[in-house]
């Protein structure tokens, strides 16, 4: 049942019991009652409509500041990846940068160490050649000086058994032949006749 008719009914029913103690027409007392009745419903009607505005703006301004402040979060946040992203990327830039240039760098000191050990090793080599060469030079010199003494100690004409001697000692004969070549010398020395038979034994152990 609806609500003012409600209220009607328990107004008229005021408005009788009025007339009845108070002795004023029920259609007076039906008259005011309705009339204030309707102003009030009129005024709780009206209060409740600012209300649901009221709250209706209030909703409507707070659901405006949540979409601003969740765009302005989204603004933020993409602006903090995109710098982030940013810092990244020049990050990796500059690591691959110096990367590079430190490999450059240990390959150009490679490259420098491997051209100066190879230089040092081609010196070496040719020095090494010429001091060989020196040496077979001096070696062969020296074979001919020998070969010239030998060929002057041994002539049975100049005989000089310390010389002989030395000569054999002097050699790369073994212990044994030289022991026998001393002892022909040492014959010749007390026997001139046994000086060329003592000669030609050395000459001939020794090759020449």
């Amino acid at each position: 049942m609806n609500s003012k008719v409600i209220i009607g009914a328990v107004v008229i029913a005021a408005a009788a019991g009025g007339y009845y103690y108070f002795g004023r027409p029920a259609e007076e007392v039906v008259e005011q009652a309705t009339t204030e009745a309707t102003t009030g419903a009129q005024g709780a009607a009206e209060t409740a409509g600012d209300a649901a505005s009221d709250a209706a703006q209030a909703a409507s301004d707070a659901a405006k500041v949540a979409a601003t402040a969740a765009e302005e979060a989204v603004k933020a946040t993409t602006e903090a990846a995109t710098e982030a992203a940013k810092t990244a990327a020049d990050a990796a830039t500059e690591a691959a940068t110096t990367a590079t240039e430190a490999a450059t760098d240990a390959a150009k000191t490679a490259a420098d160490a491997a051209t100066a050990a190879a230089g040092a090793a081609a010196t070496a080599a040719s020095d090494a050649a010429t001091a060989a060469g020196n040496s077979v030079a001096a070696a062969t010199e020296a074979a001919k000086d020998v070969a010239s003494d030998a060929a002057a100690v041994l002539d049975p004409a100049n005989f000089d058994p310390v010389r002989v001697t030395a000569l054999i000692d002097a050699s790369s004969l073994d212990d044994a032949t030289k022991t026998t070549l001393k002892a022909a010398v040492d014959g010749a020395a007390k026997s001139p006749a046994l000086v060329e038979s003592a000669v030609a034994q050395v000459k001939s152990a020794l090759g020449l």
